[in-house]
């Protein structure tokens, strides 16, 4: 045995560990990490290179997949990003962004794979540790505002904590809240422990008191419609009576302690979305068909109040830089991740499906930065596709090279 092969041996068996250690920056490190959040970013990167390397070294897994189209797609949709930035004017950042978010997807698709149990406890302490964020939020925001609970009075959006929770937008706080609220929620639907359930139970309490909290209807949509997937899935007859009764009791109380509720939601309605599409859409002519290029961003749009940057609504951001080609392939992306998971509906994909089909709904509203750092689109979008291609992975047919 040469030396390269001893090294290939040693490396081995720690592969699993070194694609478990970049999704956790991910799923835990946007809670808190030491620094600023270009220093989550740049901990996340080193993570994923250490894994590439790790990879490289230990022999590249050859594994068969019982059905090849998602990867087909996937390396599709990278050539189309290439050819934009090569060829109509993109940005070459994007590249970067890219080969990293690559080496993300393949992370969690090897664990989903060879350890699936991994994924699920990173889950399950990213949504405790989104329950311990939403409680310390909501005890800090009482002592400083006292009981004022008037609708929207105050946007949940940090934890009051300096670098804990901190996320300064009640937006972006609410669907990193909504996220680990439908893992809480999951874990109520398949946990069998009674006491492990009860934890859950007061998790999803917590949780979805916050995303209510938050204003952000986004979030409230990812949340409620996330948890319907599950429910359909996963949900026997005495969760759907718990939930619905829970629920109902949620309105009846709104509609005695906010009476203004929905008309003040209907007075907002879109909040200029629809202006914002239009001159999306009206600054299409000439692109429709590639785009502006990847990584293009929006002139600035002046809405009344405000000044707009970006689409609010990824399916029309990746429109407008990667036209309609870009988006039939993103669009084709999804259906054949929704289909794998469809076809597996382990719990674990079914979580992940819920998640996807929550931000499917989402994306028509919000969401942005489609190739980028670590975002929200890494924990709605890539990580359940991701899951997906892990799933499609034949592991009898696994082997080393």
């Amino acid at each position: 045995m040469n030396i390269f092969e001893k090294v290939n041996h040693s490396v081995r068996p720690w592969l699993p560990l070194m694609a478990l250690l970049p999704v956790a920056v991910v799923m835990l490190g946007r809670f808190w990490w030491p620094g600023e959040t270009s220093a989550w970013a740049s901990s996340t990167r080193f993570a994923l290179l250490a894994f590439f390397l790790c990879y490289l070294v230990a022999g590249r897994p050859v594994c068969t997949t019982q059905d090849k189209g998602l990867l087909v797609i996937l390396v599709l949709l990278a050539c189309w990003i290439g050819v934009s930035v090569l060829m109509f004017g993109g940005q070459s950042e994007v590249l970067r962004r890219g080969f990293v978010l690559a080496v993300f997807i393949c992370a969690v698709a090897l664990l989903k794979a060879v350890d699936e149990a991994k994924l699920r406890s990173l889950l399950q302490a990213a949504a405790a540790l989104g329950g311990v964020a939403a409680l310390v939020t909501l005890v800090t925001e009482l002592d400083r505002r006292g009981l004022d609970f008037s609708y929207r009075a105050f946007r949940l959006h940090s934890s009051g904590i300096p670098g804990f929770a901190e996320f300064f937008n009640p937006i972006i706080s609410g669907m990193h809240m909504a996220f680990a609220g439908l893992t809480a929620c999951w874990c109520v639907l398949v946990t069998r422990k009674s006491s492990a359930r009860l934890f859950w139970i007061c998790c999803l309490l917590i949780i979805s008191g916050y995303v209510f909290l938050t204003y952000s209807r986004s979030a409230w949509l990812a949340l409620g419609l996330g948890g319907l997937v599950l429910l359909v899935l996963r949900g026997r007859l005495v969760f759907w009576a718990i939930f619905g009764g829970a629920l109902l009791g949620a309105l009846v109380l709104l509609g005695f302690k906010f009476p203004e509720i929905f008309s003040i939601e209907l007075e907002r309605g879109t909040s200029y979305r629809t202006l914002i599409w239009k001159m999306v859409l009206d600054s299409m002519s000439g692109f429709w068909l590639f785009g502006h290029g990847a990584g293009v961003e929006m002139s600035k749009m002046q809405i009344p109040g405000q000044t707009v940057v970006n689409t609010h609504s990824l399916y029309l951001e990746v429109l407008f830089q990667y036209g309609i080609v870009g988006l039939l392939i993103f669009v084709s992306l999804l259906l054949k991740s929704i289909h794998l998971m469809w076809a597996d509906r382990s719990d674990f994909s079914v979580l992940c499906l819920s998640i996807l089909l929550a931000s499917i709904g989402v994306m028509f509203f919000e969401l942005h930065s489609f190739i980028h750092s670590p975002n929200l689109i890494w924990l709605w979008i890539w990580f359940p596709i991701a899951v997906a291609l892990g799933s499609s992975i034949n592991r009898e047919g696994q082997r080393w090279a």
